[in-house]
């Protein structure tokens, strides 16, 4: 973490204006969580199902008291399926402001990554504990901001719980000490795989509409623009890498790989790529991160260590003699737990809130996401990108390297339209439009 610490140590508070936290009070009987949603597609609506299964879980209760979208139809569905009026429910690029004045303790962050630094920031002005799923930024200036925000949660006591939701995921829980207590020895190499078919286009293709401003089709279409969702090797493969990160017990230093776009019909990002991560030490983690249909399918990590190769998500270890054994779990460490993990974070989350043990997963997403981010660059460049590039080397030009949109753009009106069907090729000095 020293990259990281190094930047935290040179930055200043974004704002004064931080509130204090809601105080958590455990009368007799039921404790209700009121929370809010920001970006009511697919995972924002699941997150909203999440939470309240979690609190049913505890024996307390969760509702929802407004929510906020780019389309404010969406917006009001989602009021309607979560018992909540649909008159607090917002739409345009700024109605999650509209969130911020209300009662809600909780604010749910399921919009595009673009929004996700910004929209935070507004929460920890407002007080509110957060939900914030992954990815945090699409570039480097909105990573830094990322940081900025939750150096400024921790001041004002506020909880961020992140969407790497492997890091309460029951089969990762009960391997995680274990390994750290050298079941396969010192942990010299591995591989990540988040390799499946291209995502669903009932859920994200969506033809530009003759209404569309190019705010509106870029946040309808977000999924394939790089200005939006930071590509998806960032976007999804995040939650193996993180896997990785976490077992190991170190971030990458630095990145070089490729990348390849060859089907996409829509958008500027890739189909493929392939990093090789150093994470010192003669530490290396091979990724393939591809979404194209039709191909062999496989999302894992997958450790290599002195004594022996494990699959984090497996349940046997690999000896180097080439025999297997049942993997010696820790069982305590999973007591009393569900196996549904998009259930149990938000579970431990609401937890934190209830005994004062706050959650704090907003350096642990940041940095998983600035993972994500140098294996991007270096392949839409071709260049050896390190994380100290992104996050303190003013002189490099990945620090700069930023898109020319913003959060703050959509909320002044429309945007400059992205360049589509047109992916960056690796060698040339620019890589972003």
């Amino acid at each position: 973490m020293q990259n990281r610490r190094t930047f935290i140590k040179g930055t200043t508070a974004f704002g004064a204006a931080l509130a204090a936290a809601p105080s958590i009070t455990l009368g007799q009987g039921q404790r209700v969580f009121k929370f809010a949603l920001v970006g009511c597609g697919g995972r924002g609506s699941g997150a909203a199902r999440d939470i309240t299964a979690a609190a049913a879980r505890l024996g307390h209760k969760a509702v929802m008291v407004g929510a906020a979208d780019f389309f404010k139809d969406k917006a009001a569905a989602v009021c309607r399926a979560n018992g909540c009026d649909e008159k607090f429910a917002f739409g345009g690029a700024d109605g999650y402001l509209k969130l911020m004045e209300s009662d809600a303790e909780i604010i749910l962050l399921c919009a595009p990554p673009i929004f996700r630094a910004r929209h935070a920031e507004a929460c920890v002005k407002a007080g509110k504990h957060i939900f914030a799923e992954k990815p945090v930024a699409t570039d480097p200036a909105g990573l830094r901001h990322f940081l900025q925000v939750v150096e400024a949660a921790k001041a004002a006591k506020l909880s961020i719980l992140s969407g790497t939701c492997h890091r309460h995921n029951n089969r990762a829980l009960r391997m995680i000490g274990p390994v750290r207590n050298g079941v396969i020895g010192e942990i010299r190499g591995g591989v990540v795989y988040r390799c499946h078919g291209a995502m669903s286009p009932a859920n994200y293709l969506r033809k530009r509409r003759p209404e569309d401003t190019n705010a509106s089709y870029l946040a309808n279409n977000w999924y394939h623009f790089r200005e939006m969702s930071s590509d998806h090797l960032t976007e999804q493969a995040v939650h193996e890498i993180d896997l990785a990160n976490w077992f190991i017990g170190r971030l990458p230093k630095q990145a070089m790989g490729i990348g390849a776009r060859h089907q996409r019909s829509t958008g500027n990002t890739y189909d493929c790529f392939g990093i090789d991560y150093d994470y010192g030490n003669g530490l290396h983690v091979h990724t393939v991160a591809r979404q194209i249909n039709g191909c062999f399918d496989r999302c894992c990590a997958v450790l290599s260590g002195t004594e022996g190769q494990i699959d984090v998500l497996g349940s046997k270890i690999l000896r180097p003699n080439g025999t297997s054994e049942p993997f010696p779990f820790d069982e305590k460490a999973i007591e009393g737990r569900d196996n549904n993990m998009l259930t149990m974070e938000h579970s431990d989350f609401l937890e934190g809130l209830l005994s004062g043990n706050l959650l704090h997963e907003g350096e642990q997403i940041a940095m998983a996401t600035a993972s994500g981010m140098i294996g991007t660059l270096a392949a839409y460049t071709g260049q050896m990108v390190r994380m100290s590039d992104l996050l303190e080397n003013k002189d490099s030009p990945f620090y700069s390297m930023n898109h020319p949109i913003t959060a703050a753009d959509f909320e002044k009106g429309d945007v400059p339209m992205m360049p589509e069907f047109k992916a960056a090729v690796p060698g040339k000095p620019e890589v972003t439009t």
